[in-house]
C-alpha cells in the first residue's frame, strides 16, 4: 500500500488547482473578440518590459508561423472602406494611410517584412531608419499603421457574412501558391506570428544579477502572458491549416458537393486540442476563399447533411427519374458513399424529394 503525506497531498491538489486555472485562462483568451486580442497583443509588444526584453535585452523573438504571410489587403488600404460610423473615426482613420502605404511598397516587402513585420531582436528605432533609409518619425508611423490595421482589421476586411444573430470577423483568406494554400492574415499582429523566448538566456542573466525581484516577477507574469497568446495563435493557425488539408477539393473546385464531412472532434484529435477549443477558437470567425468568404463553422458539416447534399446533386442532375437503387449505385461509384436504400428514401424524403415512380408520373403529366 503506498501512503502519501498531507505534504504530498497539498502539493498535489496546488498542481490540479494550477492545471485548472491554466484552462480557464487559455479558454478566456480563446474567447477574446479579435479586436480584444489585438488589443492585448499591442499593449504588451509596446509595454517598455518587453521592448527592453525584445530590443536590449534580446531574449523576445518573432517567430513567423508556418506557410502563413499578411493578406495583400494590407498593401492596398482604400479611401472608401465598410464601417459603422459608431464604432469607428472614418475620416482619421483613412487619413495620410494611402501615403505611408507609398512609403512600405517603396521599401519592397522584402525589407519591410524584415524590419516591420518580423523585425529582428536587438533592433532599436535607429537602426531599422538607418536601414530603410528613412525618419525615425516614419518609423514610428510604419508601426503605429501596422498596430492600428491589426485592431481595426474588420474595419478594412468586413464580414459579409449575414449573421442571423451572430458578428463574424473575417481573419484571413486561403490563397492557392504553388506549395498549396497559404494563410493569408488580415491583422499584421496574427501574420507576424509567435513570441519566442529564449528561457535559457533569461535564467543566464536572471543569475547574472540582471534583474531585480520585482522584474523577475513581472518578466515571470509576461511570460505566462506571451504563452497564451502563442496558444491562441496556434490553435487558430493549426485549426485553419487542418481545414486547408481536409477540404482541399471544395478550396480548389468551389463545389459545395466536395465539402467533406469534418467532425470537430476529428480535427481536435489531430492537432492534440480539446474538442471545446476547436469551438471556442471557430466562434464568430469566417475566412475568405477563392469562391467567397465562409464562416469556419460551415468547413465542418455533418455526415448525414453531406450525405443529403450528394443525393441532391445527383437528383438535380438526372436525365429521368431514377430509382433509390440507382443512387445507391451512383453514390458508391462516384463518391464511395455507400448507404442502403432505406437511408436513401429516409434522406430523400427530408429533400421533400417524392419516390422515381411519383416523379415519372409528374413528368408524364408534363408531357
Amino acid at each position: 500500500m503506498v501512503s502519501v503525506n498531507i505534504g504530498q497531498k497539498q502539493s498535489l491538489q496546488t498542481r490540479q488547482e494550477l492545471k485548472f486555472l491554466i484552462k480557464i485562462e487559455q479558454a478566456n483568451v480563446l474567447e477574446m473578440s479579435e479586436e480584444e486580442f489585438q488589443r492585448l497583443v499591442i499593449d504588451i509588444k509596446n509595454s517598455p518590459l518587453f521592448q527592453r526584453l525584445h530590443e536590449k535585452e534580446r531574449i523576445i523573438k518573432y517567430k513567423p508561423l508556418p506557410n502563413s504571410d499578411l493578406s495583400r489587403s494590407f498593401y492596398e488600404v482604400k479611401e472608401e472602406v465598410v464601417a459603422s460610423p459608431a464604432s469607428f473615426d472614418v475620416e482619421s482613420l483613412v487619413a495620410d494611410k494611402t501615403e505611408l502605404v507609398h512609403e512600405i511598397k517603396g521599401l519592397g516587402l522584402e525589407k519591410f517584412k524584415k524590419y516591420f513585420l518580423y523585425p529582428e531582436a536587438g533592433m532599436t528605432e535607429e537602426e531599422i531608419a538607418q536601414q530603410c533609409q528613412l525618419g525615425i518619425s516614419q518609423v514610428r508611423k510604419i508601426n503605429s499603421l501596422i498596430d492600428e490595421f491589426s485592431i481595426a482589421t474588420e474595419f478594412y476586411n468586413p464580414s459579409v457574412v449575414p449573421g442571423k444573430g451572430i458578428h463574424y470577423s473575417k481573419i484571413a483568406s486561403l490563397e492557392e501558391s504553388p506549395e498549396g494554400f497559404i494563410i493569408a492574415y488580415f491583422s499584421p499582429v496574427q501574420a507576424r506570428g509567435k513570441f519566442a523566448v529564449d528561457y535559457e538566456k533569461f535564467e543566464d542573466l536572471l543569475r547574472a544579477g540582471i534583474f531585480t525581484k520585482a522584474e523577475t516577477k513581472e518578466i515571470r507574469q509576461l511570460f505566462r502572458k506571451l504563452e497564451l497568446i502563442n496558444a491562441r495563435k496556434d490553435s487558430l493557425h493549426l485549426i485553419l491549416q487542418g481545414i486547408g488539408e481536409k477540404q482541399a477539393l471544395f478550396l480548389q473546385s468551389g463545389d459545395p458537393k466536395a465539402l467533406l464531412p469534418f467532425a470537430q472532434k476529428e480535427l481536435a484529435a489531430k492537432i492534440s486540442l480539446a474538442a471545446s477549443s476547436v469551438s471556442r477558437a471557430i466562434s464568430g470567425k469566417s475566412i475568405d476563399t477563392p469562391w467567397g468568404e465562409k464562416p469556419l463553422k460551415e468547413f465542418f458539416p455533418r455526415p448525414k447533411r453531406f450525405r443529403k447534399e450528394l443525393i441532391k446533386y445527383i437528383l438535380e442532375r438526372e436525365e429521368e427519374p431514377i430509382s433509390d437503387q440507382t443512387i445507391k449505385v451512383r453514390l458508391e461509384k462516384d463518391f464511395g458513399v455507400s448507404l442502403s436504400r432505406r437511408a436513401i428514401a429516409s434522406l430523400r424524403k427530408e429533400l421533400r424529394i417524392p419516390s422515381s415512380r411519383l416523379r415519372k408520373k409528374g413528368l408524364a403529366k408534363v408531357l
